[in-house]
């Protein structure tokens, strides 16, 4: 009989244990529940990093490092895949080896602006050219307007009607080449 009740406490032992760490589980997602709706709640307020889905792009006209004159014009007719890049930019730096490897598969124009000084940008404008025309150009310069780009990396699908198809800072933003 000593065994059987020991037996029972211990068992009522584990029990209370159990329910003790199912409350703090349950605090704790309750917890990460509001963060979580913080977060979105934040990132829902913070404009768009470029023109959304459905905008028209506004009128431009640059030069691109190489001499040529590109304005919204060049890019009515066919599609463009259009991003801005800072070179004191960390996400900028993650970012581009996946937007060049976006561009040598994608089927249309490919525009890359690189906000700084020659100086400053000299690598991410011998790197971007590879693939895109590259304009360079200070922050809030005219593509940036057109654009409607606030940050950095700042990416933009746009269709031959100056529509933008989609944007935001990281490539899962925009649609994988091959559905294009």
């Amino acid at each position: 009989m000593p065994i059987l009740t020991v037996a029972v406490v211990l068992v009522g032992l584990l029990c209370v244990l159990d329910l003790l760490l199912s409350f703090g589980i349950i605090r704790r997602l309750r917890e990460q529940n509001e963060t979580l709706k913080n977060v979105q709640q934040r990132a829902a307020a913070e404009p768009d990093i470029a023109l959304p889905a459905g905008a028209t792009i506004g009128d431009f006209s640059a030069a691109t490092v190489g001499g040529v004159e590109l304005s919204n014009a060049d890019i009515e007719g066919s599609r463009a895949l259009v991003g801005f890049f800072s070179p004191g930019c960390e996400p900028c730096k993650e970012r581009m080896p996946q937007f060049i490897e976006y561009a040598t598969r994608f089927d249309g124009k490919v525009v890359a602006i690189a906000a700084g000084s020659e100086e400053e940008t000299a690598d991410m404008v011998v790197r971007l050219g590879e693939v895109a025309e590259v304009i360079l150009e200070t922050d809030g310069g005219v593509v940036h307007k057109a654009f409607g780009a606030s940050g950095y990396p700042a990416l933009c699908l746009v269709d031959g009607d100056r529509t933008v198809l989609a944007s935001g800072w990281e490539m899962s933003a925009l649609p994988v080449p091959a559905t294009l």
